[in-house]
This record gives C-alpha cells, structure tokens and sequence, in this order.
C-alpha cells in the first residue's frame, strides 16, 4: 500500500500540465472531485453490478462478429472484393485515417465515448473505496482526444476479484448505456421525418436528346408521365414499352427548393436499339419506403442502424445523399441533430465491444484474467490464468488481423 506522504506527493502533482510528444496531458482536480461526488450515490453499485452482466454479452457479440466475418471472407468472393474495396483503413476507428469517419462528427463522437468510459472507470472505482491518483484530459499536439483516468493498480491488483471487476466492466457499460440513448434519438428524429418528393431523380440529361428538347434537367424529379405517378423505375419503363418512336409523353417533375415547384412539359419520343427512347438516366428515390424501413428496428433490419450515412448513403435518410429530400418540424438542420445521435450511437457501441472483448490489455482482457486468477486460485492459478489469457488474445488478434488482410491475399 502506498505511504499517506506518497498518496499526498502524488495528489499535489495533480493539475499539472506534462508533453510527451505528440501527447499533452493536462491533470484536473476537479475531475477526481466529481467522480468522489457520483461514486457517493447509491445508484452507483446497482449499476456497476449491471455493468458486469453486460460486459460478457458485449464480448459475445464481438466474437460472433470477428468469427462469422471471418468465416464470410474465407467462403464468399463478393465479400472478400468488398473488404478491398474498403481497404484496411476502414477498420481503423479514427477521423482522418478511416474515410468513413467523417472529421467533426467522428472526434466528437470519440472524444466523448473516452470520456464517458473513463469516467465511469473513475465514479465506480471511487464507490468502491479505491483511490484514483489523477484523471485529465488527453491531447494530441492541441487537439483534444480524449481523457484519461488513473486508478491505483496495487489496489486492484489486492482487491476482492469482483469488486475489480466491476471497475473494469463500468468503462463498457457506460458506452452501450450512452450508445443506446443516442440510438433511441436516432429513431425519434427519423420517426419525425416526413417526404417532401418521390419518384425518379434525374442525374443526366443526355444532348439532343428528347429529355433535353423537352427542358428537363439535373435534379429534377419525375413524378407523373401521361398524368400516371411514378415511384419505381419499373412504372417508368412500363410506360415507355408501350410507347413507339416518336409518340408524344408528357413529363411532369418537381424542381427548385426542396422540389416544391412542378413544371409539365411534353417529349416526343426518339428510336433507340428499336425502342422508344427519352434520353435521360434516372435512379429511384423511393424516399417513402427507404423512410419505412430504417424506422424498422426488427432483427432484418436492425443491421441498418450500424450503417454509416457516409457508406451506406443511399439506406440512411439523415445522409448526405437523401437529408434533402425530407423535411422535419425540427427545421432545416434537423439532419445535423441525427448525425450527431448517430455518431455517438456508432462510436460508443464499437468502443464498448471492443473493450469488452477478452484480449488483454483491453478491460475484458483484464477482467477475464482477474476471473480466471478467481477460479483456479490465486496462488496455483496465477500463472495458468497469464498463460490462458496470452493465449485467447493471441487467437483473437490472430482473427482480427485476418479478417483485413484476407481480402489481399485471397
């Protein structure tokens, strides 16, 4: 145990600003203070007791996705041409180095996710008497990355295995509590959504063709022809297969401002590979039903909802692709609100079954060695519990580095 004159050494120290290039790291009192303050609430054990029923279910829900991954690039082609397609960097969770993440949602989404985590380290370790030596902030030259917190070792390390336990399940509990809210925020705000346009959105207008003669353009919606609504592509082609050569259509469409001005017009139809032909390519909004299904939280679609809107932008409706085409009580920026629900949701659930996982030095890494010590005893079972946990991490981060690199080598 640590001398009262260290504990004291150490907690003057606290508050003071050290660089370890590139890393910044700012000590803050008053951090340690609000984790005495919380710890203090009752609520606090309850909690952390759920935290570890919760950790062992996030660490499943790893493993099945580590091995079933794995198991779908070793027997699918389409899978492995897909993980090249992302490239290695995709697995990466960081702004700037994953081209999915985008720079401001994404450390925002980070910076909080650590905070919370390493917060929740902190308020269950002082519920549970032991000693936090500092805790601050973490930055990357200037630049915010997260935050930190240092609890006593030698105490874990002596402590009833349950009890450590608990402050190394809270970090990931903390994550999939947040991550769950944000979620459900998610679900609010596109529950609110409503679509201001369907039908055919028009992404080329070809020169000299019908399409063009007729004052079509880029942007425009096809929503009727010959006064039928069109929603599909297939009620378009249905029209124009029982057109011929130079019959006469008229095309009505939304334009303008959130396509609330509609312009009729008609195209006399030109001949193409024997057909009748407009001229003009098109793609299918389909903003309703889109709409429908990421409302949908079942188990079909419940893989919707760990999509980012910068890959999947056709799925999303919060995306940069489609935010245009609804509108929200909420206003213009309404979309902003949904990314920011989404990030959180999407950075704290990784974080959280990362963490959980059983690799050591990762919090389910620790956790499992601190039960394995448990059960096989700490005298006997010190060694044997090392060895295991080397072991199950090896194999996992084995798993994890093949599930990147098989798509290069098959």
């Amino acid at each position: 145990m640590p001398t009262r004159r260290r504990v004291q050494d150490e907690e003057a120290k606290q508050g003071r600003v050290e660089f370890s290039f590139p890393l910044l790291i700012v000590r803050i009192k008053t951090f340690t203070r609000v984790y005495d303050r919380l710890g203090a609430f009752g609520a606090s054990r309850p909690v952390s007791w759920a935290a570890i029923i919760g950790m062992p279910i996030l660490a499943s829900f790893g493993l099945y996705f580590i091995f079933s991954s794995l198991l779908t690039l070793l027997t699918t082609p389409a899978a492995r041409e897909i993980g090249r397609e992302l490239g290695p960097q995709a697995y990466v969770l960081l702004p700037g180095i994953n081209p999915y993440l985008p720079i401001l949602y994404g450390w925002l989404a980070i910076i909080a996710a650590i905070m919370v985590h390493e917060g929740a380290h902190g308020v269950i370790a002082r519920s549970l008497g032991f000693r936090v030596k500092s805790s601050g902030l973490l930055f990357f030259l200037v630049i915010p990355v997260g935050a930190f917190v240092d609890v006593d070792e030698e105490q874990m390390a002596k402590a009833k295995p349950k009890n450590s336990v608990r402050v190394l399940a809270a970090g990931p509990g903390a994550n999939i509590a947040v991550a769950i809210v944000c979620l459900l925020g998610v679900l609010i705000i596109t529950s609110g959504l409503t679509p201001v346009v369907d039908g055919l959105y028009v992404f080329d207008v070809m020169e000299g063709m019908p399409a063009q003669d007729a004052g079509l353009q880029l942007k425009d919606v096809i929503i009727s022809v010959d006064e039928l609504p069109i929603t599909n592509f297939d009620d378009f082609k249905a029209i124009l297969d029982d057109k011929n050569p130079n019959d006469t259509i008229q095309i009505t469409v939304a334009r303008g401002e959130k396509w609330n001005d509609q312009f009729s017009t008609t195209a006399k139809l030109t001949e193409h590979n024997g057909s009748a032909y407009l001229g003009v390519s098109v793609g299918e909004l389909l903003t309703e039903q889109r709409l429908r299904t990421y409302q949908k939280l079942a188990t079909e679609t419940l893989y919707l909802h760990f999509m980012p809107p910068t890959l999947a932008s056709g799925l999303v409706p919060f995306s940069g692709a489609l935010n245009d085409f609804y509108t929200h009580t909420l206003g213009e920026n309404w979309h902003i609100l949904a990314n920011i629900f989404f990030w959180l949701w999407f950075v704290n659930v990784n974080v959280a079954i990362f963490n959980a996982l059983p690799i050591y030095p990762l919090d389910g890494g620790r956790a499992f060695k601190s039960v394995l010590k448990s059960v096989l005893g700490r005298r006997a079972g010190g060694r044997i519990a090392s060895r295991l946990t080397t072991v199950v991490a090896v194999i996992l981060l084995s798993a994890i580095v093949m599930t990147i690199v098989l798509p290069f080598i098959m």
